[in-house]
């Protein structure tokens, strides 16, 4: 007859497991005369369900294209331990007219698929709760169960017995120090976003080694993750919210909370990091704002579609007078501001840093904020003293200076003919000019003089606005040092702020490499060259 042998091991540390099973099956083999054809063998795979092992898989399809007569393996555990997979494998080869033979068993009959699967389950049953069972002893004894934990080390050490303890840990002091930053900008209100990117830009790693993200700081309410969750940093261990189990359809394992009564909390005051109100405090934050949160996301789906525009609509109003009123920063320095060169449409944000004008088909879609923040870094790096000078020398300019001069000069004799005029009536009348009539006729020589000062003030005020400034190389190396800030940081308010007051527009044109065989952009900006000046004024004083 011939046969195909079957074995399987559970874990890494059973590496020689299978080649013992295997060297079992094949000397009983022997002894039974079989001629092996086929060894099959699932390494490092739990016996819980069949559906994700490719050994036991290709084994079946062995069977239905006869490739072998019966089926070896060294017990009946090999196959499964689950009672329903080992009675469906059962069935598929007493249909396919295949025997299973074990080494322990023999011949595989309907009372080994009966007794021995029950015991294979319970014997399942029984390790997961001594596992579960020494972990929480561990925990007891002042261990921390899982991986390694951002702001700790792992100690190896051993109990008063010499066996080692598992899961002791001491605390890092680099990585705390970034804990309590973290806690301590939550709690002053920043966003999750900012507290990230300021982490990446300062070329801090995250605790899986890649960048931070929102979900490594808050993880998810409903499973009580993430870092600012974490009860570790504040002395206390909070174990045994999670159990899990095999999906009765997929075999995959599937995390389900406990009840909150049955966690089990161990105080371990050496390891705490953040002090306890902060803590506290942060925790009071996340519940206010995933509230808040799970509001903004049910709301709208009871609401109707004139109470969603006004409530948008009242929204836009307040963001629009914060940035008036106070100092808070704008999430980029283009922002409200990028317009798409082909169809002279916004730019707009359609999902996480991603901008698209509002055309169909247009090249300009599905940007990223990488590809549009260096495109703008390159327009505003241009601004230089021939780009200020000709701004100021174009003929429209110079037309205007014109006028305004001439304004003042008119401006100033019509002044000059007021005071004249006034000095030769006052001369004229002498101590007579007393009268109620005469006073008057002064009062309202007085409100010309004031109103034509006032215009000769607003007419120098715009002709200086319209003139070349002295301090063009400050401007310039005031302007440069923003940039240099926007390079390191493209969010650092500092820079952020006074580079938006100065750009009026930025389009970004897209043009088609037919050599490369695709678009090639680049982003022209109109400078706001008053705003400039008026800048300069303000930083010089």
């Amino acid at each position: 007859m011939r046969a195909g042998i079957y074995a399987r091991h559970s874990t890494d540390k059973q590496g020689t497991s299978s080649e013992d099973q295997i060297r079992r099956c094949q000397e009983f083999c022997r002894f039974k005369g079989y001629d092996v054809v086929k060894v099959y063998r699932d390494e490092a795979l739990s016996g819980a369900h069949i559906e994700n092992r490719p050994g036991i898989n290709a084994l079946l399809i062995g069977a239905l294209d006869g490739r072998f007569d019966v089926v070896i393996a060294e017990d009946l555990s090999r196959i499964s331990r689950d009672q329903a997979d080992t009675a469906n494998f059962f069935k598929k080869m007493i249909f396919l007219g295949v025997p299973v033979e074990t080494v322990s068993e023999g011949l595989i009959n309907e009372l080994h698929i009966g007794l021995k699967s029950t015991m294979n389950a319970l014997y399942l049953k029984d390790l997961a709760e001594k596992t579960h069972r020494g972990v929480i002893a561990a925990v007891l004894r002042g261990g921390v169960p899982g991986g390694k934990l951002y702001g700790y080390d792992l100690v190896h050490a051993l109990d008063e017995s010499g066996e080692p303890i598992r899961g002791k840990r001491t605390i890092n002091p680099q990585q705390a120090a970034i804990v309590r930053e973290i806690f301590a900008a939550y709690d002053a209100g920043q966003k999750l976003k900012h507290i990230c990117e300021d982490l990446n830009r300062r070329g801090i790693e995250a605790p899986n080694g890649g960048k931070w993200a929102p979900t490594t700081l808050v993880g998810s309410f409903v499973r009580q993750t993430g870092l600012l969750r974490q009860t570790l940093y504040n002395g206390t261990i909070t174990f045994n919210k999670m159990q899990y189990r095999k999906h009765p359809e997929t075999g995959r394992r599937v995390s389900i909370m406990r009840p909150e009564s049955e966690w089990v909390t161990v105080p371990i005051p050496e390891l705490a990091i953040v002090e306890e109100n902060l803590f506290a405090s942060v925790q009071r934050s996340l519940d206010q704002r995933s509230a808040r949160q799970r509001e903004r996301k049910l709301a709208p789906k009871v609401m109707t579609e004139e109470e969603k525009r006004e409530i948008s609509i009242t929204r836009s109003r307040e963001w629009r007078r914060s940035q008036a009123i106070t100092g808070k920063r704008a999430n980029a320095v283009f922002g409200g501001k990028l317009y798409c060169g082909k169809h002279g449409e916004p730019i707009v944000a359609t999902y996480a840093r991603h901008y698209s004008c509002k055309s169909k088909g247009c090249p300009n879609r599905s940007l990223n904020y990488d590809q549009i923040i260096a495109f703008v870094i390159k327009a505003i790096s241009t601004l230089d003293q021939d780009m200020i000078m000709a701004h100021f020398d174009n003929a429209d300019m110079v037309k205007r200076r014109s006028k305004l001069e001439g304004e003042i000069k008119r401006l100033r004799k019509e002044l000059e003919d007021i005071r004249t005029g006034l000095n030769k009536v006052i001369e004229a009348l002498g101590p007579d000019a007393r009268s109620h009539e005469i006073r008057a006729f002064f009062d309202d020589k007085s409100e010309q003089i004031h109103r034509t000062k006032l215009d000769i003030s607003r007419c120098e005020r715009q002709l200086a606005d319209t003139s070349l400034p002295k301090s063009i190389d400050r401007i310039l190396a005031r302007h440069n040092k923003l940039i240099a800030k926007l390079r390191v940081w493209s969010r650092d308010p500092e820079a952020v702020i006074p580079l938006r007051q100065i750009i009026d527009r930025l389009t970004i044109h897209a043009t088609w490499d037919e050599i490369e065989e695709r678009w090639d952009r680049r982003c022209e900006v109109t400078f706001d060259f008053p705003a400039i000046i008026a800048a300069d004024k303000r930083h010089s004083q």
